[in-house]
């Protein structure tokens, strides 16, 4: 372990410079306009580190956890006054205070549109980054490359007879994504790796690549390392060639047979015709592959409005609606895969790691906005207003929020691991583990949408400072 421990140090010592970092990470992750959560093949890779747009799971596991809460509306009605009809004595309309009816809808909005923290976000540079090198020697030196383009530590620090297996299962994964007939969902989607250009593999940097190019998916590396040993059952088995019907689907995937359960290649790919590369190239695209997903996870927000009034004229009728909330970049966190350099049966959850409760309020803006930035609230009300009084109602929504345990239970043991490696004086001089597991932004300070992985991020972004030299900053 405390090889492991090293290994990682180093990893991190030789991190980017802040203002070199800052740029290259904004390459690397650009801004992601969040799509509504459709089940699809993956859209074209907007850059190595970014998939695409619609890249994630669209669905919850049935391990999931929900925080309850409420987001308050309000409406006021002021007295309203009526002409009688009459003068007084200098012939002016004389008006008087009535009864009126005060009639909702009150209304309201929700604002989901920031995130709290760049958890995720760090936790993909760390872990799952990586794009796939066309050239033996580029992929060397991407290996020895601990700038933000370099491998991640997920490739450098997991023992290799494990990160075959790994790799292994996330090809299996890879290929029951594609499966149109029988949809599995998994965190795991058939990205775009590079560009095949005339038979010449080139990066998904190479920003001049044209119509003569189409994209080489993950799945891809199964249609060309067909009859290789590379399918591990556990991490103990002998190698073994893929499953029959997962390479036999793959199969007719590239070989134009549109009518198998994974669909065809032209088809996803805008009508680009498919013709293999070397098994050369595969085998070196293989060799780079990060076992850890890329990409977006989907959660949900449910809100609880109300659409008629009892007999008292106070909202009824609850009609329940759930909204996609897409978590940027949240795959690598979503993962099935393990990390293989964290003990996970010695790692010990952090004091306060409820994601639901002691939410910090954040100020920090994330980069990632969602198509549709706000939820509508909305209560119907009905109520008589006696005259010359005013009235104000208040109701409570009620609004859950939605996460995938598996979400909340990496990044617990993410902040673990993070916290293993920052003297105890340091944690504790700045409070770093009494900060709260879960946060807001002041955008969403009143309304129930926690975030996990505020602590987390924190402790990242320590450790991380901590392994920088001096001169540096």
């Amino acid at each position: 372990m405390k090889k492991v421990s090293a290994l990682i140090a180093i990893f991190f010592f030789f991190s980017t410079a802040p203002a070199k970092a800052f740029n290259l990470i904004d390459f690397l992750f650009p801004p992601i306009q969040m799509q509504p959560s459709t089940r699809s093949v993956p859209g074209p890779a907007l850059a190595p580190e970014v998939p695409s747009n619609d890249t994630y799971s669209n669905t919850l596991e049935d391990n999931i956890i929900t925080c309850e809460g409420v987001a308050t509306i309000s409406k006021s009605w002021e007295p309203v006054q009526q002409d009688t009809g009459t003068t007084d004595a200098n012939g002016n309309p004389i008006f008087e205070y009535v009864d009126y009816t005060a009639q909702g809808p009150i209304t309201g909005e929700m604002d989901v549109e920031n995130l709290s923290n760049d958890f995720y976000r760090n936790y993909q540079t760390f872990f799952a980054r990586g794009g796939i090198k066309c050239t033996p020697d580029r992929a060397k030196a991407a290996f020895t490359n601990f700038d933000t383009d370099g491998t991640s530590a997920s490739l450098r620090t997991t023992p290799y007879s494990q990160l075959l297996y790994y790799r292994s299962q996330f090809l299996l994964e890879i290929a029951q994504s594609l499966d149109q007939a029988n949809p599995i969902d998994t965190v795991v989607q058939d990205y775009q790796i590079a560009w095949s250009c005339g038979g010449t593999c080139q990066e998904l940097t190479n920003q001049s690549t044209g119509n003569s190019c189409r994209p080489v998916y993950i799945s891809e590396l199964l249609f060309g390392l067909k009859d290789e040993p590379i399918y591990y059952s556990s991490p103990a088995a002998s190698p073994v060639t893929f499953p029959s019907n997962v390479l036999s689907n793959v199969q007719s995937h590239y070989g134009g047979n549109c009518s198998g359960p994974y669909g065809c290649y032209s088809t996803r790919s805008k009508g680009k015709s498919f013709s293999p590369l070397t098994k050369d190239l595969y085998e070196l695209m293989y060799s780079q592959l990060n076992y850890i997903p890329k990409g977006n996870v989907n959660s949900k927000v449910t809100v609880v409005n109300y659409n008629c009034t009892d007999a008292n004229g106070n909202p009824a009728c609850p009609v329940p609606t759930s909204f996609d909330r897409t978590l940027p970049a949240a795959a690598a966190a979503n993962a099935n895969q393990n990390l293989g350099f964290i003990n996970y049966a010695g790692q010990k959850t952090l004091s306060n790691p409820s994601l639901c409760d002691n939410v910090e309020k954040n100020s920090e803006i994330a980069r990632d906005q969602p198509v549709d930035s706000s939820i509508a609230l909305i209560a119907a009300f009905f109520q008589r207003v006696t005259a010359g009084n005013s009235l104000e109602k208040s109701v409570d929504i009620k609004v859950s929020s939605t996460y995938d345990a598996k979400v909340v239970d990496n990044t617990k043991v993410a902040e673990m691991a993070y916290s293993n490696m920052i003297p105890a004086s340091t944690l504790k001089n700045n409070n770093l583990l009494d900060k709260s597991f879960s946060s807001t932004t002041t955008t969403n300070q009143n309304n129930p949408i926690p975030d996990p992985g505020y602590r987390a991020d924190a402790l990242y972004k320590e450790m991380q400072s901590l392994l920088r030299p001096a001169s540096w900053f």
